[in-house]
């Protein structure tokens, strides 16, 4: 029987779309910190979460350095894989949101370095895998499930926001647009795979990550452009629509088992949450804007409440086998 304390020995290496969690954790937090002039305790709930993402992150990305080192068969193994090799990137999309955390806590030279150095990364490894599959050979039908969203979607409309935090709105915008086209692009292709083929079973919690891409553009853009505009609302618009369809489903998502990999959804709720402030604040919608974020945070206890209830178990760690 495998456990969490294996993990920690090294017989279970840990897979990349662990940083799923701090990923969530930390976007909540800066989700929280907008809310310190509506809520006297929004940055105590900030800094909470910022802390718990800051050393999730850390202590993930030691245990990945320690796979890459010490398992370089599960660690290429995982590069290669068709379907996991798209979850690697969340390792330098995290990166960003810590950077982003360190920079709203005036650590502003360890902010810019990180945020900088996540985007060069997050380039570099995109351009490689994702190149790599336009020659024909490596691409499969099975390669696009909703993970295939990271590499080019994810990983621009994050590093768009973190460059609006730095003041370099016209760099935002291009990372932004490269998001937004590559979506629109990738989308179709996406959503006939899941119309047209049987998902494995193992891989349905990952059907969260599909509310990722409108709620995480749509901060983008309001954090670049500063206002909540038509563009913003139809976003927001399509968001709330592929939430439904993620309601109608999660029951049978949930048949998967109940683990890690729930967090897929912590993104998209967390982005969420930060848009539905963004109304609020703007004065529009802003019923809708309550609504967006009293629900994402109620799915954030319920995630950590089940996190801290598998750690208890010992079963929050699962097993790793090489892709066939």
């Amino acid at each position: 029987m495998n456990t969490d304390k294996q993990i920690f020995l090294g017989k279970t290496p840990l897979p990349a779309s662990f940083f799923a969690m701090p990923l969530g954790l930390g976007t909540f937090a800066l989700a929280w910190h907008h809310t310190n002039k509506t809520f006297a305790f929004g940055d105590m709930i900030s800094q909470t979460l910022g802390i718990l993402a800051i050393g999730c992150w850390l202590l993930f990305l030691g245990l990945y350095l320690h796979k890459a080192l010490y398992h370089r068969r599960h660690w290429l193994d995982e590069l290669y894989c068709p379907v996991r090799f798209a979850f690697v990137v969340l390792i330098f999309v995290s990166g960003m949101i810590v950077g982003e955390l360190l920079m709203i806590w005036h650590y502003e030279f360890l902010g810019k370095l990180l945020i900088c150095l996540c985007i060069v990364l997050q380039l570099l490894y995109g351009t490689w895998r994702i190149a790599t599959l336009w020659q024909g050979e490596e691409f499969k039908q099975q390669s696009t499930p909703p993970p295939f969203y990271l590499p080019a979607v994810a990983s621009n409309f994050t590093s768009a926001g973190a460059l609006s935090l730095l003041g370099l709105n016209d760099w935002a915008m291009l990372f932004f647009g490269a998001g937004l086209l590559a979506w629109l692009m990738f989308e179709p292709v996406l959503l006939q795979h899941l119309r047209t083929q049987e998902i494995p079973t193992k891989l349905r919690a990952t059907f969260g990550i599909i509310l990722a891409p409108a709620f995480v553009g749509v901060n983008a853009y309001i954090t670049t452009t500063g206002q909540v505009d038509m563009v913003a609302r139809m976003l927001i618009g399509y968001g709330i629509l592929q939430l439904l369809f993620l309601a109608r489903l999660f029951t049978w998502v949930l048949k998967a088992g109940v683990g890690a990999s729930l967090w897929s959804f912590s993104f998209g709720l967390a982005s969420m949450a930060s848009v539905g402030i963004a109304l609020y604040q703007h004065n529009v919608l802003s019923s809708l804007g309550v609504m967006m974020f009293v629900f994402a945070n109620i799915a954030l206890i319920a995630l950590l409440i089940l996190a801290v209830f598998r750690l208890v178990q010992g079963k929050y760690f699962g097993i790793i086998n090489s892709s066939t």
